[in-house]
């Protein structure tokens, strides 16, 4: 898995992110916030995906 490292506050946190976030980033940016991290690494196809969609939904409501 080729891993790009996100900060956890950016988007743990931030439910307008939730309904695009695979179960995978969410579940890693979860185990860093119990662990008082403050960044963690994530898939870097995932993140790219979920940030293209999140741009997607946006772009939607602003219609």
């Amino acid at each position: 898995m080729d891993a790009t490292k996100i900060k956890v506050t950016d988007y743990y946190g931030n439910p307008s992110y939730y309904s695009v976030m695979p179960n995978e980033i969410f579940d890693a940016l979860e185990l860093a916030s119990l662990k008082g991290e403050t960044e963690t690494d994530v898939d870097k196809i995932l993140f790219a995906q979920m940030v293209d969609n999140y741009k997607k939904k946006m772009a939607l409501c602003e219609r």
